[in-house]
């Protein structure tokens, strides 16, 4: 099972996104009375008004069992997930409401919850997105249910012809010595391999990802050595590599020059 959760603005929008969805079941919800999405932001925003110094206020979670998973989880199943979820992420004084899903087998669960307690304090969104999937790994394994850990051993098991290939393109790259990212980029974009740029909240580089024939990943699922902390690395390496070099020749070309003046001054004197 996996979770993922972020910090959003558009909570109505949000809600009837959920609500609305064809085969949209609602399965619990704590604290709230309304029933549309600009119902629940008109609730939510009688605690987001006591602190108006945070903007992005309300949680998004996304919570996904295995298609075989979900085909054998009722709705009471879910309903108990979602409760067990909130109280562990420690939301269960916060308003919220849950919806479940079951478009194209896949079932899965929506929730929106106030970051903003009845007490005016925001919850803290650091990490917000690992400590969900935590969480959602604690619930699968008490509850028998494949772990995403599994999941994702599985999809590179199952790709492994389309990962192997873009690590061979990824070595052709390489042999061609990139001075940067951007030029790696390129290289491997000439190699019909997409390079993605992962950014953190802050805007540094978090990480990359590879797009190829359809199929995206992670780079260091493809291969640890291409993890961007580890690609920087070998870049700056070749970097170092080139520098000396250049370096060598304008050396002897230094050396040459002063020959070439040193026999011209001897034939003058002649």
């Amino acid at each position: 099972m996996i979770g993922k959760g972020k910090s959003i603005a558009h909570t109505s929008i949000a809600v009837d996104y959920a609500r609305l969805k064809e085969n949209a079941t609602e399965l619990d919800r704590f604290h709230l009375a309304g029933e549309t999405g600009p119902d629940i932001e008109r609730e939510f925003r009688m605690c987001q008004d006591l602190n108006q110094k945070c903007e992005k206020n309300t949680l998004q979670f996304i919570i996904s069992p295995t298609v075989e998973d979900g085909k054998k989880l009722t709705q009471s199943d879910f309903r108990e997930i979602y409760r067990d979820f909130i109280k562990r992420m420690g939301l269960e004084k916060n308003q919220s409401i849950a919806f479940l899903h079951r478009d194209k087998e896949h079932a899965h669960i929506h929730i929106y919850a106030n970051r903003i307690g009845f007490d005016g304090i925001a919850y803290k969104d650091n990490f917000i997105s690992n400590r969900s999937a935590k969480i959602a790994e604690e619930i699968a394994q008490q509850r028998g249910l494949t772990l995403a850990r599994d999941v994702q051993t599985q999809r590179l098991e199952q790709n492994k012809e389309i990962i192997s290939e873009i690590k061979y393109r990824h070595e052709v790259a390489m042999q061609h010595r990139p001075r940067d990212l951007n030029d790696y980029i390129t290289l491997m974009k000439a190699n019909k391999v997409n390079v993605e740029v992962v950014h953190s909240k802050t805007g540094k580089i978090s990480g990359l990802r590879m797009e190829f024939e359809g199929h995206t990943f992670k780079a260091s699922d493809i291969d640890r050595s291409m993890s961007y902390g580890n690609l920087n690395k070998q870049l700056e390496q070749l970097t170092q590599r080139i520098i000396p070099s250049v370096a060598e020749n304008l050396n002897l070309g230094i050396k040459i020059a002063k020959k070439v003046a040193s026999t011209i001054g001897r034939a003058s004197k002649l």
